[in-house]
């Protein structure tokens, strides 16, 4: 009788097992995001540096979204809880510019995690690592800062960057309403670029600003201001 009784007994306990697990499943393998990015920019003429997250997921907004530090701290947190806004479907977020690189304190180096639910409930996750490792800085050799030059052609140069992964140029017409800002992704080895008549504005207030990628996502900008005639 004591068998038979243990095997009824086990046998409940594996129906009882095999019931909770049907009620609660194994949770969906998460979808991978689109950009999941954490990285370094440092303005070298302001002296002022920030850390820049960035994350996309699908075509769906997120409801919540979390970025947690390596040392296992919340550093971004996002929620979206009226259903009718259906949430953000990308995310760019930047930390404040204290003096030097203070901030990067707060962020330490190593592997940060990503993780969102959109309002389908969509689950996505991923991990970014941050370094605090910067580019050199390029030097602006034309136009001069302070200058004051006919409104174009603009012949722009700056230094080389050795193992530079590119270059961003970023011209910023400040005279305009709204500002006028155009942005051009170069190759690593370039040091020159010419923007057309076409697109300069005479009598404005320019700022230039030459931005140097490293490989691993970090950026380190140098800055000049001149007039056009």
């Amino acid at each position: 009788m004591r068998a038979q009784s243990a095997i009824v007994l086990l046998t409940v306990t594996l129906m009882t097992s095999a019931s909770a697990y049907a009620k609660h499943p194994k949770p969906p393998k998460p979808s991978e995001f689109e950009n999941a990015e954490i990285r370094v920019e440092q303005n070298a003429t302001d002296g002022d540096t920030e850390v820049v997250i960035f994350a996309k997921g699908g075509d769906e907004g997120f409801k919540h979204f979390r970025v947690g530090s390596p040392d296992r701290r919340t550093v971004v947190a996002t929620f979206s809880l009226d259903r009718t806004v259906r949430g953000q479907r990308e995310l760019l977020f930047e930390s404040p510019e204290p003096p030097g690189e203070a901030i990067l304190a707060a962020y330490p180096e190593g592997r940060y995690s990503f993780d969102g639910v959109t309002h389908r409930g969509e689950w996505f996750a991923g991990t970014a690592r941050l370094s605090h490792e910067l580019p050199p800085a390029s030097v602006i050799l034309s136009p001069a800062d302070g200058a004051s030059i006919p409104a174009g052609p603009l012949l722009i140069q700056w230094s080389a960057v050795p193992d530079a992964a590119q270059i961003l140029l970023e011209l910023e017409n400040e005279s305009a309403d709204p500002e006028q800002v155009l942005t051009f992704n170069l190759p690593a080895h370039a040091t020159s670029f010419e923007v057309p008549t076409a697109l300069m504005a005479a009598g404005a207030s320019y700022q230039l600003s030459i931005g140097t990628v490293a490989g691993n996502g970090n950026r380190v900008f140098v800055e000049v201001g001149f007039e056009t005639e």
